[in-house]
């Protein structure tokens, strides 16, 4: 079963197989929405709602093989959307890996280092995070991030060098 028939079925009213699609993609979006907006609990919510559009709009989606990027937009779009209502400061607690931590001096440090690179990462400007969590976390080709943002590949080469360059100055103290 690949995606477009998935997407046929479910324009057709079949729940099943709309529930697969959730299921092959929730994982990879919540990760992604999470590496956006910085907290588990605003990318459930972000994921949730990107699954509700590609319900609503099941009918109107041209299945042609490009699911996946579909959803990252969707998701993307609902990540900005969430990000607009809140205004505030994005809780980077759940951010940080939630590993249990010993009480040493290093998993101190480890885990401090973790919390400014998520720190850093929110900090990006949202072109440039989007690109870095889409490669770094996602795994995802520049022409696949392309696709997901909509502009050419040397655009997403140029917006991941710029992030990693500006991660690399934020974090310059932590070299050592």
């Amino acid at each position: 079963m690949d995606d477009d028939w998935l997407m046929n079925r479910s324009a057709a009213g079949d729940p099943r197989a709309f529930e697969e699609i959730v299921r092959r993609y929730e994982r990879r979006l919540a990760r992604f929405a999470a590496g956006l907006l910085g907290g588990d609990d605003l990318a459930v919510d972000a994921v949730q709602e990107a699954f509700l559009r590609l319900w609503r709009g099941r009918g109107k989606f041209e299945a042609c093989g490009k699911l996946s990027a579909y959803l990252y937009r969707l998701t993307h779009s609902t990540c900005i959307d969430i990000a607009r209502r809140r205004r505030d400061d994005v809780d980077l607690t759940n951010a940080v890996d939630a590993r249990a931590v010993d009480n040493t001096v290093a998993a101190a440090v480890d885990s401090a280092f973790v919390e400014a690179v998520a720190k850093a990462v929110l900090s990006l400007p949202d072109e440039q995070r989007v690109v870095f969590v889409l490669s770094c976390q996602e795994g995802l080709s520049y022409s696949e991030i392309a696709e997901v943002v909509g502009c050419p590949v040397g655009t997403v080469a140029s917006r991941k060098r710029l992030a990693v360059q500006a991660l690399r100055q934020v974090l310059a103290a932590w070299e050592d």
